[in-house]
């Protein structure tokens, strides 16, 4: 279980200062207890979750005015993208679960028998 600590941090990490209706102490807790504790993680996940709620927003034109929606999208993006590479940093997560490719050499012992 996460410390409320933990919780807080997420919260500032991802401009949910309070309890709301996506965002409860009990949602962001079981995003902690689900990626082991790491802060960093969890607030990729939850800015990744956003960033899906904002995809569908389109940039709107009126009466001289300009509302560019589409930035919510792509900045929520790389708020995920800068904790990913924090929690990796920080030993929290893995390369994979980041979504960065690994590469590993295979070593085949043939038998010639």
């Amino acid at each position: 279980m996460a410390t409320p600590e933990q919780v807080v941090e997420v919260r500032l990490n991802t401009d949910e200062p309070r309890d709301s209706e996506d965002w409860t102490d009990t949602a962001i807790d079981a995003v902690l207890d689900a990626l082991g504790g790491s802060v960093s993680a969890a607030s990729a996940t939850i800015w990744r979750k956003k960033a899906a709620a904002y995809a569908k927003l389109v940039d709107v034109s009126e009466a001289g005015a300009s509302h560019k929606f589409s930035d919510l999208h792509r900045n929520a993006l790389e708020m995920a993208k800068q904790y990913d590479n924090q929690a990796l940093l920080l030993g929290e997560i893995d390369v994979m679960a980041a979504g960065h490719a690994r590469v590993k050499v295979i070593d085949r012992a043939y038998n010639d028998a």
